[in-house]
Parts: C-alpha cells; structure tokens; sequence
C-alpha cells in the first residue's frame, strides 16, 4: 500500500484525528453554551444587523445539512470533482425567519447531522481526505479543508454566542 502523506498538514494540530475530533467537539460544546439561556436571550440581537443567539444555531444547522451534502458529494465523486454550490445565508436567514423558529429542534439536527458525518469520516482510508469538489466562490476544496473548514466553522460562532452572552451580562 502507498503512502499517503497527511492533507491537513504534518504538525501535531493538524492530524487527522486532531482535525476531525475538533469537527465533533461541536455539539458538546454549543449545549455548554446554551444552558440556561431563556427565550427571551435566545432571541435578543446585539443590534438589527447581528443574529441573535437563536439564529446562530439555527444557521448553525442548515449549514450543516449543506456541509454534509458538500463532503458527501467529494466522497462520492468519480473522476469529475462535483461542483460545490454557494448560497447566500443571510438570504437563507431571513426568509426562513430564523429569530421565529424552533432552536431546539434544530440544534438536536445539527447534532445528528456532526455525529451521523463525524462516524463516516472516522471510516474513510486518509487517500479520501485528498479528493475535492469545485466550490463556484473559493474553488477548489479537499475534504480535509472541508472537515477544518466546519471545525472552525463551529468554533467561531461558539466564540459569537460567548460575545453576545457577556453583552447580555452587562445589561443585568
């Protein structure tokens, strides 16, 4: 068997494992975040043009029904790497009203979703992490930057709902 060289880099930080372990931590993380949150601070905004608590895991969840259907399309893909659509998700915000829609339902999907999709990038042989798709704004993307992509993803609207949470403190 030919040696496959590691896609997300040779450091420690960006291993395999390392990459797809952060990928997983969301979920555990966000209930963290969000316990003890009442209605009220789901929904209150920063000011008109930010989400709201509330909209970020709703955003959270439909970006995750994408990512999974973008790594799935690379990881299904022949000798034609599929095209990997973009989409404009304040748009999606927006009309899918997301202040007024249900936060638990759709955090319990984006956590079915990370686990369903962590399972099968744990399956795949590391040649796999190598293949891409065609993103029609950023261009080419490997399933490894996919999988750091929504590791980091995750994380910086973990680090938004923090923000927003301390700016709520201080109006106590």
């Amino acid at each position: 068997m030919a040696k496959v060289k590691n896609p997300f880099g040779e450091t420690e930080e960006r291993s395999f494992k390392n990459e797809i372990a952060r990928y997983a931590a969301a979920p555990q993380k966000l209930d963290f975040a969000l316990e003890k949150l009442s209605g009220a601070k789901l929904r209150w905004k920063p000011n008109p043009k930010k989400w709201s608590i509330r909209e970020i895991i709703l955003h959270l969840a439909d970006s995750e029904v994408i990512a999974v259907a973008r790594m799935n399309l690379i990881i299904a893909s022949g000798a034609t790497p599929p095209t990997l659509v973009a989409y404009d998700q304040d748009l999606l915000a927006e009309r899918a009203q997301y202040n007024s829609q249900d936060e638990l339902l759709a955090l319990s999907l984006f956590k079915a979703l990370r686990k369903h999709q962590t399972a099968i990038l744990k399956s795949l042989p590391n040649e796999m992490f190598e293949k891409f798709g065609m993103h029609e704004e950023r261009g080419k993307l490997t399933l490894a930057d996919m999988v750091s992509h929504y590791a980091d993803h995750a994380e910086t609207h973990l680090k938004h709902i923090e923000r927003i949470k301390e700016e709520l403190a201080h109006m106590e």
